[in-house]
């Protein structure tokens, strides 16, 4: 059973809509991690969906004069001023801007790159392959948390990669997907050389399978949430 860190009844906040249906996933894969009698036990959840933060990709990538960071820090001010314990993102891609999202407001922000690069090391995996949005990969956001823990990174051919840009972005708007052409991907990539996949980006968690070499990153943010914001047994 869970149980507050402190006497205060813990409230986690939680920065979406990037993409709505990665939030919604979140949501659900939180509420399944939590083993309860009653309904009054689960964790109490602020949820802030905010669709309108600019492309992170566009903006990284150069095709957008939209910071989102200035979107991300009102977020984040508006779960503060509500009194959250702490803050999740389901979206990695917004990570980008984590430390000077982080330092502006006093709220504690959960980190989903060490956090995932944590759980990879943990299960001594040395070499991955990343899926992930253009911004992530060419704004270096994994980087550095996996080169920490000695982790070597590949990545989909260019071919590959704008196939994955188009699955993402079809997720995003809500388009009919399956798991088929994200499965394709990943048996290619272990077949390639890498111990294990990490989806780094969330949209992908949504159309995804149970393979135990994949890492579905919303998995991961919704254990560190019930770590962060609960105590369990």
């Amino acid at each position: 059973m869970m149980k507050p860190l402190s006497g205060a009844r813990p409230l986690l906040g939680v920065i979406g809509g990037m993409g709505t249906q990665a939030t919604a996933c979140f949501y659900d894969k939180l509420h399944k991690l939590q083993n309860v009698t009653k309904e009054q036990d689960y964790l109490d959840v602020l949820l802030y969906s905010k669709p309108s933060v600019p492309d992170r990709t566009a903006f990284i990538v150069g095709q957008s004069d939209e910071n989102p960071l200035d979107s991300l820090i009102n977020a984040a001010g508006v779960l503060e001023s509500a009194g959250v314990s702490c803050i999740a993102i389901p979206c990695i891609t917004s990570h980008y801007f984590y430390e000077k999202l982080a330092v502006a407001v006093d709220t504690p922000i959960l980190n989903l790159l060490d956090e995932t690069a944590a759980f990879v090391a943990e299960r001594n995996v040395r070499r991955i392959c990343l899926l992930a949005t253009d911004g992530t990969v060419r704004g270096r956001v994994f980087d550095s948390a996996f080169e920490r823990r000695g982790i070597d990174v590949l990545f989909p051919s260019s071919d590959v990669q704008s196939d994955l840009m188009g699955l993402i972005y079809d997720i995003k708007t809500g388009a009919s997907t399956t798991s088929v052409a994200l499965d394709a991907i990943v048996e290619h990539a272990l077949e390639s050389g890498a111990q294990a996949v990490v989806l780094g980006c969330t949209e992908l968690c949504v159309v995804a399978g149970g393979s135990p070499k994949v890492v579905n990153t919303l998995d991961v943010l919704a254990l560190a949430a019930l770590r962060q914001a609960c105590g369990s047994d």
